[in-house]
Formats: C-alpha cells, structure tokens, sequence
C-alpha cells in the first residue's frame, strides 16, 4: 500500500509540475483565471447565445467550458501544451459539452478565425504584437476582440472594464481595428 501512495504523490507531483514548467518551453506561462474572472469577462463582451467564442491559449478550458455551459456559446479552444489539452478535453466530455466546445491542440498563429464573434486573448503583449497582423486579416468585421490583462499596445479599445483589466476591441470595416489600420 505504501508502495501505492509513494507512486501515486510522485505522479501527482511530475503531473502538477508538467503543467507549470512545460508550457515556459511552448511560449508561455500558464495563469488559470478564476471563476468569478471568468464570468465578468463573458458578462464584459455581452455575448449572445449561439455565438461562437475563440480561446487563443484555452488552458484548461474553463472559459469555453462558463461559455457554453451558462451562455450558451460555441467554444474552439488552442492550446499548444500537450497536457493542458488532454485536461480540457477530459473535462469538456465530463460536462457533457463534446457537441459545443471543441479543444485543438495546435498553434492558433496559423489558424482562421472568421466565423468568430468573440475572440478571447489572455496573453502577453509581445505575443499579441506577433498575433495581430494576422488576426486583421483572419477576422470578421463584427468580431469582438476581447483581452485581459495584457491591451494591444498600437491600438486604443473601444471599452475598457472599471479594474482596467479587461480591453475589448472591435473591427469596423475590412482589415481596420478601431479605425486604426
């Protein structure tokens, strides 16, 4: 029985520390956002049942998981951590949400995002300096571009949250953010 417990505490431990030191060789640190953070972001973007919301860097899931759960979104989550992926996707089947929330385990940089209405951003800002060239041609004019923590540093936002954590963003025609180009 001890022999159990040792390799169960020694599993657990590789397992915790996997998913604090393996995302730093992925491009990024890995933060959860609670609950209650998790539902004023989704409160912040008034969001719509039937929308479609995009996690870049989707962690465990937990945002995507609130969204179709309480708001009746469709999820599509990245993540590129191996483990982080397999935890998601353990726990969307968990919450019976397979047919609403899907979890890929790919690099976002390359992906299309323009059947999005909401795109969901928690990440730092060199990141979002790499990602926007891409994200103004990948995205539909209605999208609402949604960070927190981290603003996009070349452009004003259209709403910013009272804490000052939250920054929401929002095409206008073509490639253009806030009427910036």
């Amino acid at each position: 029985m001890e022999i159990f417990i040792t390799s169960f505490a020694l599993l657990a431990t590789l397992l915790l520390a996997g998913m604090i030191f393996i995302p730093v060789f992925f491009g990024a640190p890995w933060h959860p956002t609670s609950l209650k953070e998790v539902r004023r972001i989704l409160d912040f973007c008034e969001s719509k049942p039937g929308q479609k919301i995009y996690d870049l860097g989707s962690g465990d899931g937990r945002v995507l998981i609130m969204a179709a759960k309480y708001y009746g979104l469709e999820g599509v989550g990245f993540e590129i951590d191996p483990i982080k992926a397999w935890i998601s996707k353990k726990l969307v089947w968990w919450f019976g949400l397979s047919k609403n929330v899907k979890i890929y385990r790919k690099n976002f940089y390359n992906f299309d995002f323009r059947d999005g209405d909401i795109l969901f951003i928690y990440l730092s800002h060199q990141a979002l300096d790499r990602l926007l060239p891409a994200m103004k041609e990948r995205l539909a004019p209605d999208v609402k571009i949604v960070c927190y923590r981290f603003c996009m540093r070349s452009l004003a936002p259209s709403k910013i949250d009272p804490k000052g954590t939250l920054f929401l963003y929002q095409l206008n025609k073509g490639n253009h953010i806030n009427g910036y180009s």
